[in-house]
């Protein structure tokens, strides 16, 4: 869509005024922009290598030295302090100040929980014409299955720390975190294990309501993809029949300019 002007019925010169049009412009301003651009790669590699140090001190964290279950400790702090000055930053350049924090609700828990930072595909979901197209539902249906894998991972991990030590919890290693993680997400809670602790319990609850948008989710995609496909032959007859009738006004209209033509040029023998 082009660029649209008017005139600005206040403004005593009749100056004309510019209307940007919707979509070309992103919200957060040129300099958020710029900044996201240059630091959104290297934000996500800290939140891998953030992602592994965590996961590998938690798994492994009796069969760990003491000086790297330490060493590790500091790598998180560090990458932690990262987050924290990047979040900062982005709040301060953005257009609209203080308010990144409400719309960017992914990148507050990435400084709360630097592991979380991947699951910013989810932001897929929020696109109006996620499921307009076969891209899009491609596209949809790849973040989907890569945010059921870091939540699987992330999940596990968490309730693992979370009741490794508590002494009634059933979740002891690291198998039995991710049997949980699976049950829980797709909702089908069969009850052999689950955490008796309240941040276990808080995991879980995160994880059902996560699980059950990601449901939501595939069944929109599935759902889109079997109406495309009842509605495709429709679709071309109606595009054949726009073109038949587009061919059959065109012949008409030339046939117009005929008889046209040949009345002017049987008037201008007369005169």
């Amino acid at each position: 869509m082009g660029r649209s002007t008017y005139d600005d019925p206040e403004n005593d010169e009749g100056a004309e005024m510019v209307v940007e049009p919707i979509g070309t412009r992103e919200p957060m301003g040129d300099r958020y922009d710029a900044y996201a651009q240059r630091t959104d790669a290297w934000m996500a590699a800290l939140a891998l290598i953030f992602l592994l140090v965590w996961s590998g001190r938690i798994i492994f964290f009796h069969s760990l030295p003491g000086g790297v279950r330490g060493t590790m400790l500091t790598i998180q702090g560090v990458i932690w302090i990262a987050f924290l000055v990047d979040i900062i930053i982005r709040t301060v350049i953005s257009k609209r100040s203080w308010r990144f924090l409400w719309t960017h609700p992914l990148d507050v828990i990435a400084v709360l929980v630097p592991a979380a930072r991947p699951l910013k595909v989810l932001t897929a979901f929020t696109q109006g014409a996620a499921f307009a197209s076969s891209a899009g539902r491609l596209k949809t249906m790849q973040a989907v299955i890569l945010s059921v894998v870091l939540l699987l991972w992330i999940g596990s991990v968490a309730v693992l720390a979370a009741e490794r030590e508590v002494s009634d919890s059933a979740i002891n290693t690291f198998g039995d975190a991710l049997w949980w993680a699976f049950v829980t997400v797709t909702t089908v809670g069969y009850g052999d294990f689950a955490p008796v602790s309240v941040e276990g319990r808080v995991i879980a609850v995160l994880m059902m309501l996560v699980g059950i948008a990601l449901i939501g989710v595939v069944t929109a995609s599935v759902a889109a993809w079997f109406v495309a496909l009842t509605s495709g032959g429709e679709e071309e007859r109606d595009e054949a029949r726009e073109v038949s009738r587009h061919e059959e006004l065109q012949s008409q209209v030339a046939a117009l300019e005929a008889k046209v033509d040949q009345l002017l040029e049987n008037q201008r023998r007369e005169t």
